[in-house]
């Protein structure tokens, strides 16, 4: 991972602690505000990232993003990452326009995530539509159980693992 020495150069006003966080959806949900979530390790954030959140915000009032912690992170990826540490992830999502919320998730799977913010929509990518895993099956489960609704952005899919393999292979 590449070491960061000033962390405080990269705060921003919409990552926000789990209270905090907890609190505007509160405050959402008296305002009849629908709310979106998408969670991902966001490594290196490109072109399909942008266009999948992008998409996803259209879908909903207010776009919440989890970026998956670190420790989480390097239990999932086919390379040895993440890249960047979770709060560089955060504040790289955090600076896209469509993005309101930022929460660095320290859960192990995204249903704690989902338990605990309750979004209406649960945003997923394309690619997601047909899987089956156990990981996409417990998600839908849970978006179900809280009274919630998983949804698809239709934007082409990219991959952080395929770019770097990509540049690794550039010699």
């Amino acid at each position: 991972m590449i070491q960061i020495n000033n962390a405080e150069n990269y705060s921003s006003e919409k990552i926000l602690n789990k209270e905090a966080l907890l609190s505007i959806i509160s405050e959402l949900k008296k305002q009849n505000k629908k709310s979106g979530l998408c969670v991902g390790g966001y490594d290196l954030l490109h072109p399909g990232h942008m266009t999948h959140l992008r998409s996803a915000k259209k879908l909903c009032n207010v776009l919440i993003v989890g970026v998956t912690s670190d420790e989480f992170v390097n239990k999932r990826k086919t390379y040895t990452g993440p890249v960047y540490p979770d709060f560089i992830r955060a504040f790289s999502i955090a600076q896209l326009k469509c993005v309101d919320y930022v929460i660095i998730s320290r859960y192990k799977t995204a249903v704690e995530l989902i338990e605990l913010i309750k979004p209406d929509y649960y945003i997923k990518g394309p690619d997601y539509k047909t899987k089956s895993t156990p990981g996409i099956t417990a998600e839908r489960r849970k978006i179900k159980e809280i009274g919630g609704e998983i949804k698809y952005t239709d934007d082409e899919k990219l991959s952080t693992s395929e770019i770097i393999n990509y540049i690794k292979y550039l010699k």
